[in-house]
């Protein structure tokens, strides 16, 4: 998703409305047409039916041009549609209005986070598509939806005024339509001054980002021990004063342009249509005589509003001109193709998974993470890849699962490219334990499961549980497995250590239905003693299945059938632990040098 955008060129406001207007039709249709006919109604019952029609017919009665009768009827019509009016504002403005936006705010988040869902990984390592995606939610944070719905709105209730005054001009004279015309260079003006603005909201949002990691910094629990231990948080403060800085420079960059834009606006919008109109109907009232009292009553009334309409329709205009920008970050966004296609073929049961000659390297590195690897797993063999931190352990993984797809070279699942499977269910075929896993704020039933937890599967969670290790701990919580983890929403959240949590989520593994499983430095977070009772608890729960163990830790080597060893994002061994302990080579160094650190560590324990 990199690149700029030419946002004069492609946010248009037509369109953009109209996906708008597409999006509340198909969340509250009913909904949407109240709120629309209601701001219609409301703009011209008060630009047209009370300041204008009202007083003409006032003045008639008064200059001896219509009778009571005339006047007391209309009248009654005028109360009894601002009765109307009333009730219809409190419909829509209350109990319509706020279903409306709940429905509108879960349809639009839902896009987002599907569209969220199906962007490769390589999208949340790059620093522009974070940026496209924090101005794609800022339609909903900031209400855009909200405000293009109420601008149609109000953009059509101005039309249908303007018009109606219009007319009224017209008959009274042609000349006044000219000063009352004015106001709509102000669009011009302000659309020019929109798109000053969004430059400059788009220049800040990196600056944005920065200090919004900074305020989640100081307020997460994660980052706590090393603020409170450290003098990390002066060099985060730092950071937090560069970003105001900058966004200060960046605002004085663009607000002479502003300033002047809006002065424009001011004349053209108030200057003119006032001092011009209002002067031609002195002039004629006074000077040629030629226009009633009565006339220039309405002329001023009706100048007045055509001119309040026609300021409003120019804000709004912009406004709404303003807000699809934002739509267009959405749109394009939500129209963003994954680079990682899905094929069409479902996988059938797992037989074998090949890696031929594969080559790998991250788009933003020239170096290749991994050389030519070519290796063969087999169903119901267990795997262990072992190396030292940075060999290419993890991405090998993220491969196999294909969140990312090779540089070179193939990766084939029983014998098929793996880029010919239909994605979501290539990937149900797997299970995974990530060394970065993260523990929701959710149940512990929720945590495991990843899905919602009824009387039919909670049972499947509690076996996980007791298989993984954990069970005791959380049969120890007050609510047991359905206590909620993290406090992050509730103060009686149960805080699990590093190792508890990393139990859990191989419980989470050992809860799904699977071919083959890759857990990723899944003994990271525990010591010598529980590490090698989870392999024990891992190779009864997963007995029949094909498991790959990826670490730099030796332990679940000794008890896998292969062994790949990997240096420098190259596979330089592979074979049993007898057999690789006969060759000497790398693999037999590592093992020794661990296994003497093991009886160290068991020497001064004891």
């Amino acid at each position: 998703m990199r690149g700029t955008v030419d946002f004069k060129a492609k946010a248009h406001i037509f369109r953009n409305t109209a996906f708008m207007l597409k999006c509340g039709l198909k969340c509250a249709p009913i909904s949407m047409f109240l709120i629309l006919s209601a701001y219609i109604a409301e703009n011209v019952y008060y630009s047209v039916v009370v300041s204008v029609m009202f007083l003409q017919t006032a003045l008639e009665i008064i200059e001896g041009n219509g009778s009571y009768k005339e006047f007391v009827i209309k009248i009654g019509l005028i109360i009894l549609g601002k009765l109307i009016i009333d009730l219809y504002a409190y419909i829509d403005f209350h109990p319509v209005r706020e279903r409306f936006e709940i429905k509108c705010e879960g349809y639009i988040n839902n896009m987002i986070f599907k569209k969220a869902q199906q962007v490769e990984l390589a999208c949340y390592e790059d620093p522009d598509f974070f940026d496209n995606y924090n101005r794609a939610t800022w339609l909903v944070e900031r209400g855009g939806y909200k405000r293009i719905i109420e601008g149609t709105g109000w953009t059509l209730g101005s039309v249908v005024s303007i018009v109606v005054l219009a007319v009224y001009l017209w008959q009274l004279d042609p000349v006044l339509l000219a000063f009352v015309a004015c106001p709509l260079l102000v669009m011009f003006f302000r659309i020019k001054r929109n798109a000053v603005e969004f430059a400059r909201e788009k220049e800040m949002t990196p600056f944005e980002r920065q200090k919004d990691y900074t305020r989640r910094t100081v307020l997460l629990k994660d980052f706590a021990k090393e603020i409170k231990t450290t003098d990390i948080f002066t060099v985060v403060k730092r950071r937090f004063k560069q970003a105001i800085d900058d966004n200060m420079r960046v605002i004085k960059k663009y607000g002479w342009r502003i300033a002047v834009l809006e002065a424009l606006s001011d004349f053209f919008g108030e200057v003119i249509p006032v001092g011009g109109g209002f002067g031609y109907g002195c002039y004629r009232l006074i000077v040629l005589e030629n226009l009633a009292i009565s006339d220039f009553s309405v002329l001023v009334a009706a100048i007045t509003n055509c001119r309040n309409k026609l300021n409003q329709l120019a804000h709004y205009f912009t406004m709404q001109q303003k807000h699809c920008l934002w739509v267009q970050n959405l749109r394009e966004f939500l129209e963003y193709e994954p680079k990682i296609k899905s094929g069409e073929i479902i996988p059938d049961e797992f037989e074998s998974l090949e890696f031929r000659n594969v080559s790998f390297r991250y788009t933003e590195k020239k170096d290749y993470t991994l050389k030519n690897v070519s290796f063969k797993i087999n169903k119901g063999e267990s795997i262990a890849v072992v190396g030292h931190n940075g060999a290419g352990k993890t991405t090998l993984s993220k491969l196999m699962m294909r969140l990312y797809d090779v540089t070179e070279g193939v990766i084939l699942y029983n014998g098929i490219n793996i880029k010919e499977y239909d994605l979501l269910k290539y990937r149900e075929r797997f299970a995974s334990v990530f060394q970065d896993y993260r523990i929701f704020a959710m149940t512990v039933a929720e945590n495991v499961l990843i899905q919602e937890v009824d009387e039919n599967n909670i049972s499947v969670a509690q076996k996980a549980l007791e298989m993984s290790g954990v069970a005791d701990k959380i049969s120890s919580l007050p609510e047991g497995i359905n206590n909620l983890l993290t406090k992050e929403f509730d103060e009686n959240g149960a805080s699990l250590s590093g190792g508890e949590s990393q139990k859990v989520t191989i419980a989470r593994m050992l809860a799904k239905q699977f071919d083959l499983a890759i857990l990723d430095e899944p003994s990271s977070a525990l010591d010598p003693v529980a590490e090698s009772k989870m392999y024990d608890n891992l190779m009864e729960g997963t007995k029949g299945k094909t498991v790959i163990y990826i670490s730099h830790r030796l332990s679940s080597a000794t008890r896998s059938d292969n062994i790949l060893v990997f240096a420098d994002g190259e596979l330089i061994e592979q074979g049993t632990h007898e057999a690789l302990m006969a060759q000497d080579g790398e693999y037999c160094r590592m093992f020794t040098l661990q296994a003497s650190g093991y009886r160290e560590e068991g020497e001064d324990n004891e």
